[in-house]
């Protein structure tokens, strides 16, 4: 049994890509993207919808409620159970990856960072949220150049109090212990296959579907989710590309629907083109286009 790993940048056709593949394999998906795992993120996740399924289970998507945190550890608790469940089902596992942190975790496993009580959590948590994550992100760039340079978005908040919050508590950087030992990885046999595309083609396809996630709704879905208590302060998830524009314009910092489809389309090609970057530089990595790696099928 081969674990596949679904790989490429935003928008690039991850989604069909590997329903596609499921039906020749005989697979069932399990996500690993830390915004479409939350149930009330779908438009601006781009989750599958269950036509868009078309009958392949689905695991990790729309499974957490806006509250729950969600990390690479908390993820490779959940994941691993779910992959040895569906090998023992005779079935192939098809990783689709959105967030790439979450795969290397699952390929090369998690440095050995002592967990933290929540106490100390809390107290920590109270020290950060009055400074601004560009103060924030200054301070971790003095303390770990290193881990800064690989967070793929100097918003990113929560990497980026992640990276402080180690450093101030256990006396080593996280670049540090990242260079420990790995524990918990997958020990099975995989393939990690990234989808080749030209760059032309794949910012056409961020161009567009920034126009349909609007047309479908995407101004309500964020309009809703701020009702329920919900917004970039208090949820990490909103603060990713399509939410954190979105919210800007219901707060009438963006003044109209022309301006925010060309901010979320541009910051989107900013992450892919990083995406991209950060890919290129795993060799386990194989790249194929969408066709090659559906002939692949045939051979896993």
């Amino acid at each position: 049994m081969t674990l596949v790993f679904i790989l490429g940048p935003t928008a690039s056709g991850k989604t069909s890509l590997s329903i596609e593949l499921a039906k020749k394999l005989s697979g069932e998906i399990v996500g690993a993207d830390s915004v479409q795992i939350y149930k009330d993120l779908v438009i601006g996740s781009a989750a599958p919808t269950p036509d868009e399924m078309q009958g392949i289970p689905h695991h990790l998507i729309g499974t957490r409620d806006l509250k729950d945190e969600i990390s690479a550890g908390i993820y490779i608790s959940k994941a691993l159970p779910i992959i040895e469940k569906i090998e023992k089902s005779g079935k192939t596992p098809i990783v689709v990856g959105g967030t790439n942190f979450y795969v290397d975790a699952l390929i090369n496993g998690l440095s050995p960072v002592p967990a933290a009580d929540e106490e100390t959590m809390r107290l920590w948590e109270e020290n950060f949220r009055p400074v601004s994550t560009e103060e924030l992100f200054a301070e971790l760039q003095k303390i770990d150049p290193e881990w800064a340079e690989n967070i793929s978005s100097p918003n990113d908040r929560q990497r980026i109090k992640r990276g402080l919050f180690v450093a101030k508590t256990t006396g080593k950087t996280l670049s540090d212990w990242n260079r420990m030992a790995r524990i918990n990885a997958y020990q099975g046999k995989f393939i990690a296959l990234g989808i080749d595309m030209e760059r032309e083609k794949l910012y056409e396809k961020i161009n567009l579907r920034t126009k349909i996630m609007l047309e479908s709704g995407l101004i309500e879905e964020v309009r809703a989710i701020n009702e329920k208590g919900f917004d970039s302060s208090n949820c990490k998830a909103l603060c990713s590309i399509g939410y954190a524009e979105t919210e800007r314009y219901l707060k009438g910092e963006i003044t109209s629907i022309e301006e925010l489809s060309e901010l979320i389309a541009q910051n989107t090609r900013h992450l892919a083109k990083r995406q991209l970057t950060w890919l290129r530089n795993r060799d386990y990595v194989v790249w194929k286009n969408p066709v090659e790696i559906l002939d692949l099928s045939n051979d896993l």
